[in-house]
């Protein structure tokens, strides 16, 4: 009986193949789509972080993977069936990064699913290519720093070649390659809790209850690091929203903002809304937020109902690659995020928040830019 394709894609590799698949051939978020999988109920709480470390270590990394890859395919890697290059991709970002993990795991495992979805003869090809990787480890040669000292940091620290240049150039090599470094460490899961919904202490006392170990943020009030999602992902609190999975860059942006009730906030570039979300936490939902998803204006309520705007924006809206500028008089404070390039999709550790929060006068001067 042949396998649905709720069996092929099952298990955490099952369903981090799937979600590479979605983000390769769609423009889909990779929040989102983690997100759904972490409320499922098909995998446990372990496999579920297995899944979200796969996930996201293949896309922070993907650059070297992706060069390894290339050396060892028999064939245009670039070209090769998505199935194909995020089995393998999944297959040796274990090898190369999970210590814990068996090799001979992380290829079974990639071969297997392989061998279902396209049969013996592929599934022969990627076995292989990994074994062929594993018996060459040692020797696997990335570009030479002497050669050309962009492309070996770009391969090597997993990042795109422009921000790698600009880097070199603004700070030198050295500094360039400890900055790299320290963006491929894995960032703290942490956790805002929504103050609207349950009581800060309560909520602690309920990881407790859970044995779930935990450490209050360094930085910010209301937010706790946790190791893992094990033992919260599929909890009552989950689903009640007593709590969300916030990175603490998001939250210090919001912070600088300083939202207060009354205020009209406008958000730019707002997916999927976490941020817009702790503002009108900290507003105590007296007022919506104006937010800007992709360039398309929607207005957020609170009680999850999106709505078109009433009334159209008074002022300047200036579009450009990497953030909007805006001149609203509409609004008392604007939210703009710099950075807003499609990293959280490509590089998931840079910073997507740095941001910075403007009080607006009431009223502007026509035309004037901000």
């Amino acid at each position: 009986m042949a396998a649905t394709k709720a069996d092929l894609y099952s298990g955490p590799r099952g369903t981090a193949i799937k979600i590479l698949n979605r983000i390769e051939r769609s423009d889909a978020y990779l929040d989102r789509l983690i997100d759904s999988e972490l409320r499922a109920n098909d995998m446990n709480e372990l496999d579920k972080a297995l899944m979200n470390e796969i996930v996201t270590g293949v896309i922070r990394w993907r650059s070297k993977v992706d060069w390894v890859l290339t050396g060892f395919f028999h064939g245009n890697f670039t070209k090769a069936e998505t199935n194909i290059k995020n089995a393998l991709r999944v297959a040796l970002y274990q090898i190369l990064f999970l210590d814990k993990v068996p090799q001979s795991a992380a290829v079974n495992e990639s071969v297997e699913f392989i061998k279902r979805l396209r049969g013996q003869k592929v599934a022969d090809l990627v076995n292989a290519v990994l074994r062929n990787i594993l018996r060459n480890l040692e020797n696997i040669r990335y570009p030479d720093v002497k050669e050309n000292q962009i492309q070996h940091l770009a391969v090597v620290q997993s990042h795109p070649q422009w921000i790698v240049k600009r880097w070199v150039q603004r700070f030198g090599f050295d500094e360039a390659k400890s900055l790299l470094e320290a963006n491929n460490v894995r960032p703290d899961l942490t956790l805002r809790v929504n103050r609207l919904k349950i009581d800060f202490n309560f909520f602690l006392s309920k990881l407790e209850e859970l044995q779930v170990q935990f450490s209050r943020s360094e930085y910010l009030d209301f937010f706790v690091r946790v190791r893992h999602m094990a033992g919260i992902g599929a909890s009552e609190m989950f689903r009640q929203g007593f709590f969300v999975v916030q990175d603490e860059s998001a939250g210090i942006a919001v912070r600088l903002l300083d939202p207060q009730p009354g205020d009209r906030v406008i958000d730019l570039c707002s997916a999927p809304g976490g941020k817009t979300t702790y503002i009108g936490e900290l507003m105590k939902k007296e007022r919506a937020q104006f937010s800007l998803r992709r360039f398309r204006i929607v207005l957020r309520e609170h009680d999850g109902v999106k709505t078109r705007i009433p009334q159209p924006l008074v002022g300047v809206l200036l579009g450009g690659r990497n953030g909007v500028l805006m001149t609203v008089g509409l609004a008392t404070i604007f939210l703009e995020q710099f950075f807003c390039l499609r990293c959280n999709i490509h590089h998931p550790s840079i910073p997507r928040y740095i941001a910075t929060g403007l009080r607006m006068p009431k009223t502007l001067p026509s035309g004037s830019a901000q």
